[in-house]
Order: structure tokens, then C-alpha cells, then sequence
């Protein structure tokens, strides 16, 4: 079961991102055909991210199995740095995509955005509190160490490390 929710996450978010390149990209030309400057490597970078991210979270996801008696908290490979890395990659993929084609629309930024907004009051309202019933006090010391949303630049550089220093 975890590797069919494995496979439905990715048909979700690379089916979501073929659609939307489908949509952006302009009528009569092939997907490959992508703008010639630099927003189009700085896209290619971030859809590369995006979808290297999707898959490494998604894997690692795919190996916890949360309908176990010993479940456990996906706290490994990129749920070290990041609580959200599914929902972060596949908006990186959108915003990728948005900058491969031109020309540039406002449209590009509000769809991430709104995606954004979105999961981050699922996680908050929704996602978290059923992790916290579940896990109790050990996704409390998680969510101290690790940011839900964008990675620390200093790595330790959480509520750990501060205690360290006192």
C-alpha cells in the first residue's frame, strides 16, 4: 500500500506539471521547444530540483509505513531539513515549469503561491495535528529540529543547537 501512495503522489504532481507545461507551453510548438535565455536554465534547474526532490522524498515516504503498529516518523533523507519536502518539490516543479516558457506571466507566481497557501494551512490545521496525536512528543522534538518549510543555512542550527551553547 505505501508504494501505490507512493505512485498516486507522483501521478498527482508530474501528471499536475506535464498538464500545466501543456497549458504554458505555446500552441504548435513541442514541450522540448523551452525559451533560449537565462530564465530557461535557471527553470530547467529548478524543475530538475523539484523533480530529484519529489522522488528522494517520495521514496523515503514510500519506505514508512504509517499504518503500522510501529510506525514511525520520516525523519530521514530529506525530511531532515525540511517537515514538507513532497509538497515543496512539486510547488518547485510548478514554479520551474512557469519560467521555462515564455513569455512570463503574473499567473506563473500566483499559481505556487496559491498552491503554497493551500498546504501550508493543510499542514498546519490538518497534517500536524493528526501527527502530534499520533507521535505525541517525539514529532515535538522533530518539528524543534527541523523547519517546515525551507531548510536552515547553518545546519544545527535549531533549538538543539542553542541549547547546546547554553
Amino acid at each position: 500500500m505505501r508504494w501505490a501512495h507512493a505512485l498516486l503522489r507522483s501521478i498527482i504532481w508530474i501528471g499536475g506539471t506535464g498538464f500545466y507545461t501543456y497549458l504554458k507551453k505555446p500552441a504548435g510548438i513541442s514541450v522540448l521547444e523551452v525559451r533560449t535565455d537565462a530564465l530557461e536554465w535557471l527553470g530547467a534547474g529548478v524543475v530538475g530540483a523539484g523533480f530529484a526532490l519529489h522522488c528522494w522524498s517520495n521514496v523515503v515516504l514510500a519506505g514508512h509505513d504509517p499504518e503500522s503498529q510501529e510506525a514511525t516518523l520520516a525523519a530521514t533523507g530529506p525530511y531532515r531539513f525540511v517537515r514538507n519536502p513532497v509538497y515543496l518539490a512539486g510547488i518547485t516543479l510548478l514554479t520551474g515549469t512557469g519560467l521555462l516558457y515564455g513569455p512570463w506571466h503574473v499567473y506563473d507566481l500566483v499559481l505556487p503561491v496559491v498552491l503554497f497557501v493551500y498546504f501550508h494551512l493543510r499542514v498546519v490545521r490538518v497534517e500536524e495535528p493528526e501527527l502530534r496525536s499520533r507521535f505525541g512528543v517525539s514529532y515535538d522534538a522533530y518539528c524543534q529540529r527541523v523547519p517546515r518549510w525551507l531548510p536552515r543555512l547553518a545546519p544545527g542550527a535549531g533549538a538543539n543547537a542553542s541549547a547546546r551553547r547554553a
